[in-house]
């Protein structure tokens, strides 16, 4: 639980700012009547810790300083005890160059699955689970299938549009081992291959033959498959998403390597799932997909990253042999495994489909790997992953309390409970949030 609202958290590099800092609750209130002081440190250390002027605005603590840089401010309140102590509390801003600055942060996911091809639950359902975790945004990408993704979009759309879902779909081309995801696409790209298969051969193949520089003796359909996909999904204006290049299973790796090597040297995908959605015995998927972005990138080939659950359950029933003699299953659930395991922060101006491709493509995004509630870690531009930590430690929680209870009535509309008007009540609070957490 949060005892302070603090607006603005992030302010424009190398400009003064106004902080407001209000206590919510009456044990946090601050004692101006004792001896009370302010103090700054930034955390490139490009001013030394200092003591700075500070105002009281009724019971809101008030002051106004130059963020110089960009960069992660400490801010520490210290006032004395009646029994002689000083108690601490600190406060961390952010400061932004203009370009970021406009932009904001949303948290999603884009590549998860339902019970319309092989997850465990129904996609309406899935949605108001990723709101109450606190997404921004959600794609249903179902193997082969674009329409789950336009039901769940529509059904939601007027009971609750403060979440924004987007169609999508994991495309499988006949004969193509490569996983792609269509992400925000105005049609689906499996129903292309299905309605014209043979016209699907035909420019598989031409493609293939069109490729320079080939290496001898391999059968470049894969690679021009992929590319025939990645093709079709931009011409429906949604984003290519190149997927788990090191999903390994017994057999070994599904995609050969040569395949990704290929894939990756002529770049026609549009992001590059840097995290994908392995489980914990899989880790060797994970990071052989990190260091091979930033291999990739010290080669001077730079591409845009997201991070991705691909998640098929987000509830699990353990099986508990304690509760009776013959054992049963557990009536509470629990998050599953993958969810909220993996997801992609995007910079963007607004959390609107063009924006949110847009700036994938400029690289103002990064994947976030944080298992089960474990430490992040983050993978993208250097700049992004530290601007990234502050929003993980400083922005995102305080916005999931917010949508934690939209995401809890949507689940009770689906249950029976018509919960339109308390949805009602509650919209716009994550905007507000937003926009207070940025305003000047």
């Amino acid at each position: 639980m949060f005892y302070y609202d603090v607006y603005p958290k992030v302010v424009p590099a190398d400009e003064v700012s106004e902080i407001r800092i209000r206590p919510r609750y009456g044990h946090a209130a601050f004692h101006p009547e004792r001896e009370m002081k302010v103090t700054h440190s930034p955390y490139d250390r490009t001013s030394p810790l200092k003591e700075i002027p500070w105002r009281m605005d009724g019971e809101t603590l008030v002051f106004e300083l130059l963020f110089e840089s960009e960069q992660e401010h400490c801010i520490t309140v210290e006032e004395t005890t009646p029994k002689g102590g000083v108690r601490k509390i600190g406060f961390r801003l952010y400061s932004l160059e203009p370009d970021w600055y406009a932009l904001r942060p949303f948290k999603g996911d884009i590549h998860l699955h339902s019970t319309r091809s092989d997850g465990s639950e129904e996609g309406r359902y899935i949605a108001a689970r990723y709101r109450e975790a606190g997404f921004d945004f959600m794609a249903l990408t179902d193997h082969r299938l674009y329409e789950p993704s336009v039901e769940v979009r529509d059904y939601w759309k007027e009971i609750n549009p403060d979440f924004k879902l987007f169609p999508g779909e994991e495309v499988h081309s006949p004969d193509n081992l490569v996983h792609i995801v269509n992400f925000g696409g105005s049609r689906s790209v499996n129903a292309l291959y299905r309605e014209d298969e043979e016209k699907y051969r035909k420019e598989v193949a031409a493609i293939a033959e069109s490729i320079p520089d080939k290496i001898p003796g391999k059968d470049y359909f894969p690679v021009a498959a992929s590319e025939w996909v990645f093709g079709k999904i931009r011409e429906a204006g949604g984003l290519a998403v190149f997927c788990h290049p090191y999903w390994n299973v017994a057999a070994g790796n599904v995609n050969p390597e040569w395949v990704n090597d290929e894939i990756l040297r002529r770049r026609k995908f549009d992001a590059y799932e840097v995290i994908g959605g392995f489980y914990r015995w899989q880790y060797h998927s994970n990071n052989l997909q990190v260091v091979r972005y930033y291999e990739e990138q010290a080669k001077g080939n730079v591409f845009p990253v997201v991070g991705v659950s691909d998640c098929h359950g987000v509830d699990s029933f353990p099986f508990d042999p304690g509760v009776s003699r013959q054992g049963r299953m557990t009536s509470d659930s629990s998050d599953g495994d993958l969810f909220d395991w993996y997801y992609t922060i995007v910079l963007a101006e607004e959390c609107e489909l063009p924006s949110l491709i847009a700036n994938v493509k400029k690289c103002n995004s990064m994947g976030v790997c944080a298992p089960s509630g474990e430490r992040p870690e983050l993978f993208g531009s250097f700049r992004a992953v530290r601007y990234g930590h502050f929003l993980l430690r400083d922005y995102f929680p305080q916005l999931r309390d917010f949508a934690a209870v939209e995401g809890l009535l949507m689940q009770h509309h689906l249950a029976g409970t018509d919960s339109r008007a308390a949805l009602e009540a509650v919209r716009g609070r994550t905007q507000e949030y937003r926009e207070l957490s940025f305003k000047r």
